[in-house]
């Protein structure tokens, strides 16, 4: 089965059910109604001429009008390739030329576009396989159902969002759609409103973690009751932080995933088990399979990209392996750890930095709000690590501390040699350090 089937057999067994609150759950559309514009959009996209295998690009918003266009792309085997909803004209009009006239092969389904913050953006061709593979994965590794109502509040063409659609959609759940975090009062507000009708899932990345804590805590903790759980992902998230959610959401499940939309979702890890192991991602997932090779994080299964688009050895068996950027150790209970990405970490003289590490350690200190570390030209050592840091409210910036503190945290050749306080470090929309704007 396809997702798109799933979503038809829920049509048919409760169509009465909701799958989409949007506009602050003052609009509702059950899974009939919902398949009835499915059905409307496939009889629009037949009568402009779309045929199967062709790639539709579109800008998308979190609406229940977009996700029935992905749907109905899905029923007719139209790819469809989603991109940021306010991509320049210019750079719509270019991948538009990209992809006219290519003939995926008939698995194909969606197409995303990579950020581009480590190279250049490329085209991740997924399956209909694959979709099917990350909602199974999803959903025995982090406990989907029907009674959740999955809290999306982030971008649907990225897909750190775009997969949690998968497994609503399987076991029949229901999508309370948000137009991201700008606002944390329409995040509680959305949980006020899921407090008597079922149980409340979100993914957030660790950049709105750490904000949701910083400005809300303690309200947050007024709803653990009804949190069933929360997934992470897409960038490191700090033990302290792991550490301080856990306190907030006793009774809830918070997992840290690695995922990628070129590996599909790969293994998970519950850190409100008391551990809060420092950089694990966990167990690999039913249909993943996790080696290192040299370090490097090695994934196959069914849930991998069927490779890149203009890609010539593009096929519906997948590519077998992803060799990732990420590396790692595994621990003897077979859990995964990520130690940094290799075309990030820090020659020292010889000695390698990661600047994961060093972050880590850093965003344990009390008092520190953000920071990122960069390499510096040395005349001697090649490069050395340098510390931005943003401070949190009421705390006064002194390099003399920090380094210091992280002398007891860190081997003296990762200590960063140089500090600078900023206001803001940069990131890209899901969170992750834009390192690529350091880049000296």
């Amino acid at each position: 089965m396809r997702i798109v089937d799933y979503l038809r057999q829920h049509a048919l067994t409760q169509p009465e059910k909701v799958f989409i609150y949007q506009q602050a759950g003052k609009e509702q559309i059950s899974y009939a109604d919902f398949w009835k514009m499915v059905l409307k959009k496939a009889g629009t996209l037949q009568g402009q001429g779309w045929q199967r295998g062709e790639v539709y690009c579109v800008r998308v918003s979190p609406t229940a009008g977009y996700l029935s266009l992905y749907f109905a792309c899905q029923y007719l085997g139209v790819v469809i390739a989603p991109l940021e909803h306010d991509l320049p004209a210019d750079k719509l009009a270019a991948i538009e030329d990209r992809v006219r006239g290519i003939h995926l092969p008939e698995e194909a389904s969606d197409i995303l576009f990579t950020t581009g913050t480590t190279g250049a953006a490329k085209g991740v061709v997924l399956s209909g396989k694959s979709l099917v593979a990350d909602a199974v994965n999803l959903t025995g590794a982090l406990g989907f159902h029907s009674g959740i109502i999955f809290l999306l509040n982030g971008p649907v063409n990225h897909f750190g969002n775009h997969s949690k659609v998968l497994p609503v959609v399987k076991e029949g759940g229901s999508l309370y759609l948000m137009d991201g975090m700008k606002n944390l009062e329409d995040f509680f507000g959305a949980l006020d409103f899921v407090r008597g009708k079922g149980k409340a899932a979100t993914f957030l990345v660790p950049a709105s973690i750490r904000m949701l804590m910083q400005f809300s805590g303690e309200r947050l903790h007024a709803y653990s009751d009804i949190v069933e759980f929360i997934e992470t992902g897409a960038a490191p998230i700090a033990q302290s932080d792991m550490k301080e959610l856990s306190r907030l959401l006793p009774d809830s499940r918070l997992y840290n995933t690695y995922a990628s939309s070129e590996t599909g979702v790969v293994c998970t890890y519950n850190f409100n088990d008391g551990n809060h192991f420092q950089s694990c991602v966990g167990k690999p997932m039913e249909l993943a399979h996790v080696e290192l090779q040299d370090g490097v994080v090695v994934c196959s299964g069914e849930a991998l990209m069927m490779g890149y688009l203009g890609d010539e050895n593009l096929s519906a068996a997948g590519v077998g392996k992803v060799v990732t950027s990420d590396l790692g150790r595994m621990d003897n209970e077979g859990r995964l750890y990520l130690t940094g990405r290799a075309n990030d970490i820090i020659n020292v003289g010889g000695l390698k930095v990661s600047p994961v590490e060093v972050e880590e350690a850093v965003l344990s200190i009390e008092g520190i709000k953000d920071c990122i570390c960069i390499p510096i030209p040395h005349p001697l050592m090649g490069f050395v690590p340098k510390l931005l840091v943003v401070m949190s409210d009421g705390f006064v910036f002194n390099k003399k501390a920090i380094a210091l503190s992280l002398k007891q945290k860190l081997e003296s050749y990762k200590v960063p040699v140089r500090y600078e306080q900023v206001d803001h470090v940069e990131r890209t929309y899901n969170g992750k350090l834009n390192r690529k704007a350091y880049l000296v």
